[in-house]
């Protein structure tokens, strides 16, 4: 039987609240169908499953993404949640797969439920930054973040592998905030060895960066799809 782990990757999106991690998983996914790949994006936020995908799911799969999500509960994390069995095992599809969890500690430890993800070959774990919260707003304040966020239940597999740079203050960021964001972002990435694999940018900006780049770091320019989800 053909091992559906070594032609496929998985990458998981985190980050704090207001980060844009859902967002950038989200667009991510959007990169994969473009391209002509096969992706299915898994909404595993139980931390705020308010903050779902349900509004938007026909829209995205008519853009060639499969959706996996929980789509029957409403209501805060605080209130209570649970997962279904196909987000469980969601990784017995074929294919490429993004999977966006929740903020905090609960977020990444999550991923434990997930059947067969300890014998993924190609798992990345991606840290998205904002460092206009108060979460993250400098080197310090991001490595702490970063020690909280890996979780409770410690595993080999369950570490950061890259950094997505997405400084933002909504619809008031200027570039200068976007540099500002991945200079910080970069002292940490410089300290720990992770590298910053994308800066996030809304795709307004795509003239101030105009060879798709920043310090030979890729952007990623989004079309901004969340404010049409549940808020």
């Amino acid at each position: 039987m053909e091992d559906r782990t070594l032609s496929r990757t998985v990458e998981v999106f985190t980050g704090a609240y207001a980060s844009g991690k859902s967002e950038s998983a989200l667009n991510r996914a959007l990169q994969y169908a473009n391209s002509g790949k096969d992706i299915t994006l898994v909404d595993l936020d139980t931390v705020e499953p308010a903050y779902c995908l349900r509004p938007i799911i026909g829209e995205l799969k008519e853009q060639g993404i499969d959706i996996i999500a929980q789509t029957d509960y409403f209501g805060l994390g605080e209130a209570g949640s649970y997962v279904t069995a196909e987000q469980i095992n969601c990784l017995s599809k074929n294919g490429n797969m993004i999977i966006d969890v929740g903020y905090g500690a609960s977020g990444l430890d999550i991923l434990d439920i997930l059947n067969g993800i300890e014998q993924e070959n190609d798992l990345r774990i991606y840290l998205v930054v904002n460092t206009s919260k108060f979460e993250t707003r400098d080197k310090s304040s991001i490595l702490e973040y970063m020690e909280f966020s890996s979780g409770l239940n410690k595993r080999p597999w369950k570490k950061f592998t890259g950094f997505i740079s997405n400084t933002h203050l909504s619809d008031e960021t200027v570039k200068e905030d976007i540099i500002r964001g991945y200079n910080k972002l970069k002292e940490v990435s410089d300290e720990t060895g992770i590298p910053i694999i994308a800066i996030g940018a809304d795709e307004k900006f795509a003239p101030d960066f105009p060879n798709g780049k920043y310090d030979n770091v890729p952007v990623w320019f989004y079309k901004r799809h969340m404010p049409k989800a549940l808020w």
